[in-house]
C-alpha cells in the first residue's frame, strides 16, 4: 500500500476544508495498492488526468498497452460516478483478466450534517450515523442484495460506522441500477465539526465478495484526517 492521496492545500469556493484554524482538519491520507489509478475527477480536467495516468501505466507494463483504449474508457465511466457528492479523492483499480476489465472503485467525499427540519448543520455522532444505516438479511441465492451494519475502529480516525455487502446501486442520470458488491465507511470529523467523511468502495465482481471486502477493509484501514499546524508550535 504505497500511494497517498493528495491533500486539498489550497483552500477554494468548493474546498470542504477551507476556513480551517489551527488544529482543524485541511485534509485526508488514504493509501491504495500501487497497481491503481488515481486522477483528478474535476470535469474540466479528468480526461485528461485519466489519458495521462493511463499512458504512465502502459510505459511501465507495455502488455497493456492493446488495452489502453478499452482502460480510458472504463476509467472514464468509473469517473463519471464519482463526481457526484463532493468527492475529494478517487482511486480505482482496472486490471485486464481473460481480455476483460476487472475493475473496483474508491471515493471518499465529505458532507456536512445537516438538521432536515431546522436546515442547520449539527454534530454528527456514531449513534445517529448507526441508525441511517440499515441491515438487509441475505437471499437465496449468493449474489441477492444484502446488508450487514457494524462499528469499526481505524487505527488512525478512531470508531466509524460501517454498511457492506452486495447492493444495487443507480447509475446516475439513468434509469438503471447494476448490483454491486459495496462498503461504506462513515467516519465523523473529531471535535465538534459536524462533517463526515464517506468511504465508499464498490466493485461489480460478485464472485469475489468476501476478498473484495477485506481488500477495501485493508485500504479503508489507512485512512487519516491531516490537521492544519499551528504557527507558534511549528519548528
Amino acid at each position: 500500500m504505497e500511494t497517498e492521496a493528495p491533500l486539498a492545500d489550497e483552500p477554494t469556493a468548493e474546498d470542504p476544508f477551507a476556513g480551517a484554524a489551527p488544529g482543524d482538519v485541511i485534509g485526508i491520507n488514504i493509501q491504495v495498492p500501487s497497481t491503481w489509478y488515481e486522477f483528478d475527477v474535476h470535469p474540466a480536467t479528468v480526461n485528461r488526468s485519466i489519458r495521462e495516468v493511463v499512458a504512465e501505466r502502459v510505459k511501465q507494463r507495455p502488455e497493456l498497452a492493446e488495452h489502453q483504449a478499452d482502460l480510458v474508457k472504463t476509467l472514464k465511466k468509473v469517473a463519471r460516478e464519482a463526481r457526484k457528492g463532493n468527492v475529494v479523492y478517487s482511486g480505482s483499480m482496472c486490471e485486464i483478466v481473460d481480455g476483460e476489465p476487472m475493475v473496483a472503485s474508491l471515493t471518499v467525499s465529505v458532507n456536512a450534517a445537516v438538521n432536515e427540519t431546522t436546515g442547520e448543520t449539527a454534530i454528527t455522532g456514531l449513534d445517529t450515523l448507526m441508525s441511517v444505516l440499515a441491515p438487509i438479511e441475505p437471499g437465496r441465492r449468493p449474489t441477492d442484495p444484502w446488508r450487514r451494519v457494524r462499528l469499526v475502529e481505524l487505527p488512525d480516525a478512531g470508531q466509524a460506522a460501517r454498511a457492506e455487502g452486495i447492493e444495487d446501486i443507480e447509475i446516475p442520470d439513468d434509469n438503471r441500477s447494476y448490483r454491486a458488491v459495496m462498503m461504506q465507511t462513515l467516519v465523523p470529523f473529531p471535535g465538534s465539526n459536524p462533517k463526515v467523511a464517506v468511504i465508499s468502495a464498490s466493485t461489480p465482481q460478485l464472485a469475489l465478495v468476501e476478498p473484495m471486502l477485506e481488500l477495501f477493509d485493508l485500504i479503508t484501514s489507512t485512512f487519516r484526517f491531516v490537521y492544519r499546524a499551528d504557527p507558534a508550535t511549528e519548528s
